[in-house]
């Protein structure tokens, strides 16, 4: 009968060594032993994380698109119309075209009032009418202050137009003064002239 084999004892399993291998020749030192740190999240946690959180940025959940404007809000370099009615722009162009026209007129009888004149002086057997310089210059004075009302109307109703306001009363305005400028000139024109007043205020 064959003897029993003495009892053999299983190998004992080596400790696992978490220390990280050496490379390029370099050895750990001895006793060194490597434990990570608890509270560093692993790069598949990390990686799971950022799937999650992306979804919910691209579908708009409670994140606040940078590109999305609050309502009622105008969005930077848009032009805000303006509150200016249809009608206003043909009215505004159609009186300024009459205005031209009038300063037009204006001027012209402004150069023909000395000849007027002339022919005042013939009928009420005055004399001969002599144009002064203070006559001359009234007339030119005046002639020039037509053009540059209409101008002065011209541009500050086109500005308004541009802006979307309205601009109908700027023509109105310039008509006014270009009015009372006219009336000044003639006034200043009969006041310098004491042979017409005298006979103006005969009864």
């Amino acid at each position: 009968m064959a003897e029993n084999a003495p009892d053999q004892k299983p190998a004992a399993t080596p400790p696992v060594d978490y220390r990280p291998q050496p490379r390029y020749g370099e050895l750990a030192p001895e006793g060194w032993t490597w434990n990570p740190p608890q509270d560093e999240h692993s790069p598949a946690a990390s990686a799971a994380a950022s799937a999650t959180a992306t979804p919910a940025r691209a579908t708009g959940g409670s994140a606040e698109r940078p590109d999305s404007a609050a309502p009622g809000r105008a969005a930077p370099g848009l032009t805000v119309p303006g509150t200016a009615p249809a009608w206003d722009r043909p009215l505004t162009v159609s009186l300024l075209v009459l205005g031209l026209l009038g300063a037009y007129f204006t001027i012209s009888m402004l150069g023909s009032l000395p000849q007027a004149l002339a022919m005042l002086y013939s009928q009420a057997e005055l004399g001969a009418y002599t144009v002064t310089e203070s006559v001359t210059a009234t007339i030119t004075a005046s002639s020039i202050g037509q053009g540059l009302v209409w101008v002065a109307a011209a541009i500050s109703a086109i500005l308004l137009l541009l802006r979307g306001r309205r601009a109908f009363y700027v023509p109105l305005i310039g008509g006014v003064v270009a009015f009372v400028l006219l009336v000044a000139a003639v006034a200043v024109v009969l006041a310098g002239d004491p042979a017409l007043l005298e006979y103006l205020s005969r009864p």
